[in-house]
């Protein structure tokens, strides 16, 4: 879905810009997928539908207009094309301020306003208004967007001392005409996502390329409180649209030629009766409509406690599960609270492994401090290898191992900053709070460097092997050539074999428990030499599937260790590392 270029017919009021991403952070396979954040075409669409303002976006990650000389896009070259009266800024990803408030500064300049949204400026209003944006909008922004318009623009123009005028509006920050800090309120949640409009793609203009998939946003959210997150701060316990809602979306996308499809709730399965009945309704769409349906879905382990809700997940075209499985010590888990264990997450990581393809992420060496009541005893290394056997255990296709992000607003950052353990800018700016980076002073007793190598370290181990297995086997050649080769029928009979006993013990246990299952099928029965087929075929493919994967991510690996050392970030490691202990002269 291409909303194409601005025809000289068109006549924008106001313009999205979706800041684009250091040149680091495109190194990481998220960045790598087309898929633009949907908060923002949810405040244009609702825009357009109900005050009828003529609204387009740039989503600077993935685009194809006019570039200046640095070769980053060219908003005065858009506005002199293209002018708009206001202009709006996704300011939800720390990595990618530094280039939003560049851009708002340029919008500045030619007099128009310049709005922001997203948890990085909802927990930090007094640098955004310090750094090129007008108005800071707390929360969810629909509602709060269209008071803003309404007092801003005017008969198609700016409103003079509009500012004066915004008092009255709940739930944003702003300077006055003093330039005294004002926050109008906290302003209640809304309460029905059903009436909103449905966030359009189609305003995203100057696209480079095709979205890679399409993202569907159902909730908004979470009902977990882990202390490296700041979902449930910002918004609260989870909330949803209806399953009708979210399906008559992904229909529409799928009439469009889509198939593809990643949903952002950070938990899909919060509401487990509704993530069935959606489940259902797409499998259904389905099997009437012989279209094909690949969803993505962010969900926690606990629902492999469910077999209603793995199967109807199987049923509606879920492929593939992104955990956050965070740490594979008990110690760090309960320091997060993630409220379980290593041992439950193995369990229940190989019971999903049979059916799903699942990405891990995870956060290492976690920070402790004076008061932790959790503390892990072991070193950073052992650690590692703590890590590496986990992914074995768990039966994990592909990981990410991050360093942790102090967020802005995260309790995290909170305690850090209580132990005077967070950089200033001037030493580790924003740009590096992609996990990639080590943003924080260690504990002591922990070496920087180590603490910053070893993920990327676990990575390479990951992707690339072995020194000489990464030198005589680069591009996974010889993984390509075996299993398209003699590898297909041998990897398919040992699937085939350790599926039909697995099989043929659950339909004994089954026999001799006497199951009656209440639930209802989504997928019928097949006889164990069938369903064993099926399952080995599906094995197989994820097999090569996985193998695509590897071999993608070995490059992105590489480009990014590439990068790291051409940076000047090796100079702020060292700053930490004196910090932390001034005799140490790494």
């Amino acid at each position: 879905m291409r909303g194409g270029d601005l025809s000289s017919g068109d006549n924008p009021v106001v313009i999205g810009i979706i800041p684009q991403f250091p040149p680091h952070s495109k190194q990481n396979i998220y960045a790598k997928v087309r898929m633009p954040p949907v908060g923002i075409l949810s405040v244009l669409a609702q825009l357009k539908r109900d005050l009828g303002v003529e609204a387009y976006a740039i989503d600077e990650n993935n685009y194809g207009g006019p570039v200046d000389s640095k070769g980053l896009p060219d908003h005065k070259v858009l506005q002199k094309n293209h002018p708009v009266k206001l202009a709006m800024f996704y300011g939800g990803m720390s990595n990618a301020v530094p280039r939003m408030y560049s851009t708002a500064k340029q919008y500045q300049a030619l007099g128009i306003p310049t709005i922001a949204g997203g948890s990085h400026v909802d927990a930090l209003p007094r640098e955004a208004l310090a750094s090129g944006i007008d108005v800071v909008v707390h929360g969810e922004g629909e509602e709060i967007a269209k008071e803003l318009f309404q007092a801003i623009i005017s008969d198609g123009k700016v409103v003079k001392d509009y500012k004066k005028k915004l008092e009255h509006i709940v739930g944003i920050s702003f300077l006055d005409a003093k330039d005294q800090y004002v926050f109008t309120g906290k302003r209640e949640p809304i309460k029905n996502l059903d009436e909103l409009a449905d966030p359009d793609l189609g305003l995203v203009r100057f696209m480079g390329k095709d979205w890679s998939s399409i993202p569907i946003s159902r909730g908004r959210g979470c009902n977990f409180k882990c202390e490296f997150c700041v979902v449930n701060k910002q918004y609260g316990a989870f909330k949803a649209a209806s399953v009708e809602k979210a399906f008559s979306q992904i229909k529409g996308f799928i009439e469009q030629g889509y198939k593809s499809f990643f949903i952002v709730d950070d938990n899909f399965a919060q509401n487990i009766p509704e993530a069935i009945e959606l489940c259902k309704m797409l499998g259904d769409y389905r099997t009437n409509s012989k279209k094909k349906i690949d969803l993505m879905v962010q969900v926690r382990t606990e629902i492999a406690e469910n077999d209603e809700l793995i199967e109807a997940m199987k049923y509606g075209g879920v492929s593939g599960m992104a955990i956050g499985y965070e740490s594979p010590i008990n110690e760090e888990l309960k320091a997060m609270r993630k409220g379980v264990t290593v041992e439950k997450l193995v369990q229940r990581s190989r019971k999903l492994s049979r059916s799903f393809h699942l990405h891990g992420m995870f956060i290492f060496g976690y920070p402790t401090f004076n008061d932790s009541e959790y503390k892990s005893g072991l070193s950073l290394k052992q650690k590692a290898n703590a890590y590496a056997k986990f992914f074995k255990q768990a039966r994990i296709d592909t990981v990410q191992i991050f360093n942790a992000v102090p967020l802005p607003g995260s309790e995290l950052r909170t305690k850090l900053e209580a132990e005077d353990r967070i950089p200033p800018q001037s030493v580790i700016g924003w740009d590096k709070y992609d996990g990639l980076f080590l943003c924080y002073k260690p504990e002591p007793g922990v070496d920087a460097f180590e603490l910053q190598n070893l993920p990327l370290a676990l990575m390479k181990q990951r992707y690339l092997g072995s020194f000489l297995k990464r030198n005589l086997n680069y591009g996974n050649w010889m993984n390509w050539a075996y299993d398209f080769s003699i590898g297909f029928p041998i990897n398919f009979s040992i699937y085939y074999a350790k599926s039909f006993v697995h099989n043929a013990n659950e339909k004994k246990k089954e026999q001799w428990q006497k199951i009656v299952k209440a639930k209802e099928k989504y997928i019928p029965e097949k006889n164990v030499f069938y369903k064993s087929l099926v399952d080995a075929w599906d094995e197989t493919k994820k097999r090569m599937k996985n193998l695509v994967i590897r071999t993608y991510a070995a490059d992105i690996v590489r480009k990014w260790q590439r990068i790291y050392k051409k940076g000047d970030y090796e100079k702020s490691l060292k700053k930490l590392a004196m910090q932390q202990n001034p005799i140490q002269g790494h």
